[in-house]
């Protein structure tokens, strides 16, 4: 298991991002829209790969939090590392966390490649996981924690009145600063 990479960014791609490390150019697949410096500067990628029959593909994350959603996410049937990386593309790791302890369906059928189903298969395989190991951490800030009941509500408005998540986030931003 190759478990961290540090290097060289060497560019930021549609499928994540080149590192170079001692010559070797590493393809590291990373959630679109991932924040990355500069190409040049040195960088460092908690990673997690994947076996497959024909390939072997690296998934990297600038947090280990991040690794460990993406990991908890591959464990839940019917969510492989590609369906895994979409949705924490769409949501923070806070927002999910959030979402599974509090049982917010809503939240998640919004999120790109999950349904009911999968929502409730979601819930059901992560939530002890979440309140038992992520809440007693400093994974969701305080900040989040204390927001989150008017974050919630008024993301759950919003998706009811017909929003989707990309059309309702400019209105939960200012929720987030009030």
């Amino acid at each position: 298991m190759i478990a961290y990479l540090r290097g060289r960014l060497r560019q930021v791609i549609e499928e994540g991002i080149i590192l170079e490390t001692g010559g070797i150019g590493w393809l590291v697949r990373t959630p679109a829209g991932q924040e990355w410096p500069q190409p040049g500067a040195e960088v460092a990628v908690h990673t997690y790969l994947v076996v497959k029959e024909n390939a072997l593909e690296l998934y990297g994350f600038s947090q280990q939090k991040e690794l460990r959603l993406f990991t908890l996410l591959l464990g839940v049937s019917g969510i492989g590392p590609r369906g895994a990386l979409q949705i924490m593309a769409a949501a923070s790791v806070e927002e999910l966390v959030r979402a599974i302890a509090a049982e917010d369906a809503a939240f998640l059928t919004a999120l790109p490649g999950i349904g009911t189903k999968k929502a409730r298969r979601l819930l059901l395989e992560l939530k002890d996981t979440i309140q038992k190991d992520w809440l007693n951490t400093e994974t969701v800030s305080s900040g989040a924690a204390a927001a989150g009941s008017d974050y919630d509500e008024a993301l759950a408005a919003l998706l009811a009145l017909g929003y989707n998540r990309e059309e309702a986030n400019p209105y939960l931003v200012r929720v987030r600063a009030e």
